[in-house]
């Protein structure tokens, strides 16, 4: 099941955030570990931009997570047109 773009950014925002808080980071704090500015991390956890892989980089850093740890937000790493792709190669 596909998720549109807007919750796509919601859940990213949302798991940042979570691993964020979970390591008692204020917003102020890890902005200043990630090397962005604080208000930018606060619309990316509210999923309010399109983050940059860049960005998304720097924040994997400063959370020392992998950036496919980020991404992955409980869906399946197959999608339904995989098969597809397959059948035409």
């Amino acid at each position: 099941m596909e998720i549109s773009d807007n919750e796509f950014k919601e859940s990213l925002g949302k798991r940042i955030k979570s691993i964020r808080t979970g390591r008692n980071l204020g917003v102020r704090k890890f902005s200043q570990l990630a090397d962005i500015e604080h208000h930018q991390l606060l619309r990316i956890e509210k999923g309010l931009v399109d983050i940059r892989l860049s960005t998304l980089r720097k924040i994997a850093i400063a959370l020392n997570v992998k950036e496919s740890y980020l991404l992955n937000l409980g869906g399946s790493n197959i999608t339904d047109n995989d098969s597809d792709i397959t059948e035409r190669i």
